[in-house]
């Protein structure tokens, strides 16, 4: 009998311990899936890429609207030319030559830094003005 009682006693002492282990695993497997949610439902600026590009210029993007006018399609935030010169302005000439490409027209707004480019931008309502713009380094996000 002494026997019977001991064996039971084991039997339920092993029992114990796996319920219990049992718990703590599930505990620890509940409590890692809810910080693996937390994680992946958070921003983590960690991974957050970041591609910018700089260049020397005065921060202007430009296109061809039509066969031969190019305008400004964006001033850059921070740029040369923020508060000179605006979206839509329709370039005549840089440093007083029409270049034929779009290309030619950034290449030739693109400069040293420190050293000045003259636009010639054309008014809707007719008459021209000239702007003198410092390059500088300019950082460009995408």
């Amino acid at each position: 009998m002494r026997d019977s009682i001991h064996s039971s006693l084991t039997r339920w002492r092993l029992a114990r311990r796996a319920v219990l282990g049992a718990i703590v695993v599930a505990g620890a497997v509940a409590t890692s899936t809810a910080v693996i949610r937390t994680v992946a439902l958070s921003e983590c600026p960690g991974h957050a890429v970041e591609r910018a590009y700089t260049y020397s210029g005065i921060g202007v993007v430009i296109e061809r609207d039509g066969s031969d006018t190019v305008v400004v399609k964006q001033v850059l935030p921070g740029a040369p030319a923020e508060g000179i010169l605006r979206e839509g302005m329709r370039l005549v000439a840089v440093d007083g030559e029409a270049p034929p490409t779009v290309d030619a027209w950034a290449a030739a707004i693109r400069g040293a830094p420190g050293t000045s480019v003259e636009l010639e931008v054309a008014f809707p309502c007719g008459g021209h003005k000239s702007y003198v713009i410092a390059r500088d380094i300019v950082r460009m996000s995408y």
